[in-house]
């Protein structure tokens, strides 16, 4: 009897951990398709900005998005919202989409639904104060996404988000903006949804001077780009 529960146990944590690395995976997701990509095989690709609005970086990032004619997407966090309202609500004016990146950044496995839906729920409202009425994007934070989280945005029929490419030089500080540039460049092609991070207080010029040489870059090679 005790072999038969060791080895049902064994085969239940089996189960667990390979569908936990399978969930990992950026393109694969339980109850929901993740959008990794977008669907073309046109040179179009997506920027998108995660962990804002923040006065440092995505202010002056409005201005270098204007200026080329760019829309984008802005994954925010709830927390950040309530800290810069106003510059949340630019976002919103200056026809950019807005996404959901829950109220404070949890890393949202593991959790009880009731925290994953308040999480989502709060930072919804908040989105819709600043007039965008549909708030169907969210990317979850550290793109962790396993059972609970993706059910209940299946229920909801939002679409979950991860991406194509985080460029892993711009974790670094300062910010070596010629590298995270290259980075991106070298990693584009059809559908290419990049990760960037607008949300950090520090860094802000050269942030934007990275962003201004992907845009460019891109250009160059023909791409154009789309908000998701």
């Amino acid at each position: 009897m005790l072999k038969k529960v060791f080895a049902f146990i064994v085969v239940v944590l089996t189960v667990f951990a390979i569908s936990f690395q399978y969930s990992r995976k950026w393109e694969n997701s339980f109850f929901v398709e993740p959008l990794s990509r977008l669907n073309t095989q046109e040179k179009i690709i997506a920027l998108t900005f995660d962990d804002g609005p923040s006065r440092e970086r995505t202010v002056p990032l409005l201005e270098l998005l204007k200026k080329y004619n760019v829309k984008a997407t802005f994954f925010m966090v709830g927390e950040k919202i309530k800290e810069h309202p106003e510059i949340a609500k630019q976002v919103y004016e200056e026809g950019h989409t807005i996404g959901n990146h829950s109220y404070d950044h949890s890393r949202l496995i593991f959790k009880r639904p009731s925290f994953i839906r308040n999480q989502i729920e709060k930072t919804d409202e908040l989105i819709q104060s600043l007039g965008q009425t549909k708030v169907e994007l969210f990317r979850p934070p550290y793109s962790s996404k396993f059972l609970v989280l993706p059910y209940y945005l299946s229920k909801k029929e939002k679409t979950l988000v991860t991406g194509s490419y985080d460029p892993p030089s711009q974790y670094l500080s300062p910010l070596p903006k010629e590298e995270v540039a290259k980075e991106v460049s070298k990693n584009l092609s059809s559908g290419s949804i990049i990760y960037l991070h607008d949300g950090k207080e520090s860094d802000g010029k050269a942030f934007v001077e990275t962003v201004e040489q992907i845009i460019l870059s891109a250009q160059n090679e023909g791409y154009e780009f789309v908000a998701l």
